[in-house]
C-alpha cells in the first residue's frame, strides 16, 4: 500500500482501518518515510489531540525538535513517540475486551480514571503479533519475554502501588526482580502465579491447558476461584518443576517434580484420555493430586507419608482413586481416611 498524506491524516485522526495502521507502521518501522515528508512542522503545531495524557505538550515539543535534526538516527525515537502519542493515549482495550484486529507489535500507555487523593499509574500494554519473542523491560527492573499472539498489560510505575500485578494472555517467560515487598504476580484466566526473585513461564494455552514451569528461585501458584467439589490449588515449586492444569475441568493433568532423594531425581504425573500415570511422583504430591481431581479430603499421619515416592498406571475413570489409595495404603503400610467434600 502507497503511504499518502491522506493515509497519514487518517492514520493521525484514528480513522485508519487496520490494514492501513499496519502499512503505515511497518513503513515507519523500515525507515521508508518521515513524518515531516507529510505533515511540515507548521501543521504539527496545528495539529490538536482530545487527550489528557499530562507529557502530551513536552513530547510535543521533542517531536518537533527530532524533526528539525537531518540524520537518520532520529528516527527510531520519533517513530515510538509519535505512536504513543497518536495512537496510545487514551486507547486502553481491557484484556479480555480485544475486538479490534491486531498488528505490528506496539505499546499503549492506558487513559486515566478519575484523578484521586493520590494519582494512579496509568498502563502498559503490550501485543506481539510478530513472528519473534518481543523483550520488554518492566519498572521494577524485571523483564517479560513475550511470545508471538501473546498479551501483558502491567502498571507503568510500581513505587505508589503494594504488588507488581502482571496480566496476561498467551506465553511468557519472567525474569524478576528481587522486591520482598512487593509480590510479583502474573494473572491468567483462572490462575495466578506469585514470584519473589525468580525466573519462570506461563503458558495459557487455546485448548484450556494453562502450563507453568519454574527455571530459578520459587513460585506459588493458586487458582483463583474454587470450583464446586474441589480444592482450591495451592502449590509451591522448585527449579525444574512444572505443572500443568487444566482450567475448565480445574484439574492437574501433569506434574514434574525434583525429588531430593538420590534413587529418585525426577518424578512425575500425567494424564491421558485412558490413563493415569505417575512415576517415581513424591507421596505428598500423589495425594495431592488424588484430592485435587477428585475432590477429596484425605486425612493421614504427615510423618507417614515423608520421604516417600510412588508409581503406578490406572485406567483413567471416575473412581481410579479407589484402587490407587488402595495400592498406596498396601505398599507403604499407612492408613489414609477418605471424605468425600
Amino acid at each position: 500500500m502507497k503511504i499518502t498524506k491522506t493515509l497519514i491524516d487518517k492514520y493521525l485522526s484514528g480513522k485508519a482501518s487496520a490494514e492501513e495502521i499496519a502499512a503505515v507502521e511497518n513503513a515507519l518501522a523500515n525507515n521508508e518515510f518521515y513524518w515531516e515528508d507529510f505533515m511540515p512542522e507548521t501543521e504539527w503545531q496545528a495539529y490538536e489531540m482530545d487527550s489528557d495524557f499530562k507529557n502530551q505538550k513536552e513530547i510535543k515539543a521533542r517531536i518537533f525538535k527530532q524533526i528539525g535534526q537531518k540524520n537518520k538516527d532520529r528516527f527510531s525515537w520519533l517513530k515510538y513517540a509519535a505512536i504513543i502519542f497518536f495512537i496510545g493515549i487514551g486507547a486502553w482495550l481491557g484484556l479480555n475486551q480485544i475486538d479490534s484486529p491486531k498488528y505490528n507489535t506496539a505499546y499503549r500507555s492506558a487513559k486515566k480514571v478519575q484523578p484521586t487523593l493520590q494519582e494512579q499509574p496509568s498502563n502498559l500494554y503490550y501485543i506481539n503479533s510478530g513472528n519473534t519473542i518481543q523483550q520488554i523491560a518492566v519498572p521494577d527492573g524485571s523483564t517479560i519475554d513475550l511470545y508471538p499472539n501473546s498479551e501483558v498489560k502491567f502498571s507503568s510505575d510500581f513505587t505508589t502501588i503494594s504488588a507488581r500485578e502482571i496480566q496476561l494472555k498467551g506465553k511468557a517467560k519472567f525474569t524478576v526482580a528481587k522486591d520482598k515487598t512487593k509480590p510479583f504476580r502474573v494473572h491468567t484466566a483462572d490462575l495466578t502465579t506469585t514470584a519473589l526473585g525468580t525466573v519462570f513461564s506461563v503458558e495459557e494455552g487455546g485448548s484450556a491447558i494453562t502450563k507453568i514451569k519454574l527455571y530459578e528461585g520459587r513460585i506459588e501458584v493458586k487458582s483463583n476461584q474454587r470450583p464446586e467439589n474441589k480444592q482450591t490449588l495451592n502449590l509451591q515449586f522448585q527449579p525444574n518443576e512444572e505443572i500443568s492444569i487444566d482450567r475448565k475441568l480445574q484439574q492437574i493433568i501433569a506434574e514434574t517434580r525434583v525429588n531430593t532423594s538420590q534413587s529418585s531425581k525426577r518424578g512425575s504425573y500425567l494424564k491421558t484420555s485412558g490413563q493415569l500415570i505417575f512415576k517415581n511422583l513424591p507421596l505428598q504430591d500423589v495425594l495431592h493430586i488424588i484430592s485435587h481431581n477428585y475432590g477429596l479430603k484425605l486425612s493421614f499421619e504427615p510423618k507417614d507419608i515423608q520421604d516417600k515416592y510412588y508409581s503406578g498406571t490406572y485406567k483413567n475413570t471416575a473412581l481410579a482413586y479407589v484402587n490407587m489409595l488402595a495400592d498406596i495404603q498396601a505398599l507403604h503400610k499407612i492408613t489414609i481416611h477418605v471424605q468425600t467434600e
